[in-house]
């Protein structure tokens, strides 16, 4: 991701105005996505708020400041052959420690929503990593990587993927982006129980004898787009052939049979499960909004 200081970031709270090129700027005006009025805060303040969930433009006719919220697509998890599979890493969310303001000069910013990664379909088959999202060149955020169900290392990415079975050398997949995402739990010991995915909010839980780690916790961000508690960003439970690890908030649990859990909520990774299919990750989304 680029320097923050090359991205004309202003603030990371309620600043309402700063200086560009020695000019006073507050918020700008912008169209695209879909478009709602939100209260925030108490006393309350209105804003407009521009939804992503695909592909598409944001254009901003008057500029200033925005206030972005950028989540990845969630990992997808692997196929676990005749053992437990790790659960997928949460996409990232940026920001997740507070609201981020940035400056967008007038002009048409090509909106990227990272994809969800697919899950292993078939036999020693590794999910997908998520893709990443992002607003024009300026600012974007990584997807969650996939777990492997085949005995490999879990896929690194904003959050990483758990992975099958530690003893054998394999590892669980870091996140490559710190301040938006976890790493993975650990695989227990034997074939038998999977790592789980790391999410936003926290790390993976480890497998331990036949129970799956749990999902990751998402983060909760509600507070930005205004509504009740929404969790994004969660990893995926990884499964065990006892038990299948717990869903973190906002994401699934793993499983021990069947077709794996895959991700609702934006960014989860999907879940793991045994000797079958591993779950899809989310897609992620883009929330644009600025202060009417």
């Amino acid at each position: 991701m680029p320097n923050r200081r090359e991205l004309g970031y202003v603030s990371a709270g309620s600043t309402s105005t700063v200086y560009v090129n020695g000019t006073a700027t507050g918020y700008g005006i912008a169209t695209g996505g879909t478009s709602s009025s939100i209260s925030v805060g108490s006393p309350a303040v209105s804003y407009t708020l521009l939804t992503f969930t695909s592909d598409s433009n944001l254009v901003v006719s008057t500029g200033g400041l925005f206030d972005v919220l950028l989540i990845g697509g969630g990992g997808g998890a692997g196929y676990g052959t005749t053992s437990a599979a790790g659960g997928a890493g949460g996409g990232g969310v940026l920001d997740m420690s507070g609201t981020l303001t940035i400056y967008l000069a007038a002009g048409t910013y090509a909106v990227d929503v990272g994809a969800g990664g697919a899950g292993g379909a078939s036999s020693n088959n590794k999910g997908a990593n998520g893709l990443e999202s992002a607003i024009g060149s300026i600012l974007s955020v990584s997807g969650g990587g996939y777990s492997d169900g085949s005995g490999k290392n879990g896929g690194d990415g904003s959050s990483g993927g758990g992975n099958r079975h530690s003893a054998d050398g394999t590892t669980k997949g870091v996140t490559v982006q710190a301040s938006v995402g976890n790493n993975a739990g650990d695989a227990g010991a034997t074939n038998n129980s999977g790592g789980g995915g790391g999410g936003a909010g926290g790390v993976g839980g480890n497998g331990s004898g036949t129970s799956g780690g749990s999902g990751g916790n998402g983060i909760d961000i509600s507070g930005f787009i205004s509504g009740s508690t929404y969790y994004a960003g969660a990893g995926g439970g990884a499964s065990g052939t006892g038990a299948g690890g717990a869903a973190g908030n906002g994401g699934v649990a793993g499983k021990t049979s069947g077709t794996g859990n895959s991700g609702v909520n934006y960014g989860a990774g999907g879940g793991g499960s045994v000797n079958a299919a591993g779950g899809a990750g989310a897609a992620g989304a883009v929330f644009v909004r600025f202060k009417v």
